[in-house]
């Protein structure tokens, strides 16, 4: 895996923390921390995972390198949260959470140069 791909992995899994944290009022430092493990931050951390995978389309390969983890914990955790869609409103919440950080990914694409943007905001993009 190139530096490039590891660092767009590491600020794609950051997004998803921040939108989850957000949402869920819990510092994105918590999310992403290691060694934090009460259970409220370990959910959130499982719906960043879950929405990376899905609203991202990271593998959960790559999230688990991104956060430090085993695939197989970033498994278990996508699992746990797609069994929490059997309730319609986290169902409605989750397909939410997933159109917000389509919407913000999509957004990091100007940066890139793939993205129409605003002629004034050329400016701002990087050389």
């Amino acid at each position: 895996m190139t530096l490039a791909t590891r660092q767009i992995d590491e600020h794609s899994m950051r997004l998803a923390a921040g939108l989850t944290g957000y949402a869920l009022q819990i510092p994105v430092e918590h999310i992403l921390s290691a060694a934090l493990r009460d259970h409220r931050i370990a959910r959130a951390r499982q719906v960043a995972m879950y929405l990376a995978h899905v609203g991202l389309g990271m593998s959960l390969a790559r999230i688990a390198y991104a956060l430090g983890r085993d695939r197989s914990t970033v498994a278990y955790g996508c699992h746990k949260v797609e069994d929490f869609r059997d309730d319609p409103d986290i169902d409605e919440w989750l397909d939410s959470m997933e159109d917000k950080l389509k919407e913000a990914a999509a957004l990091a694409n100007w940066a890139s140069g793939t993205a129409s943007i605003p002629e004034r905001l050329q400016q701002l993009r990087p050389s």
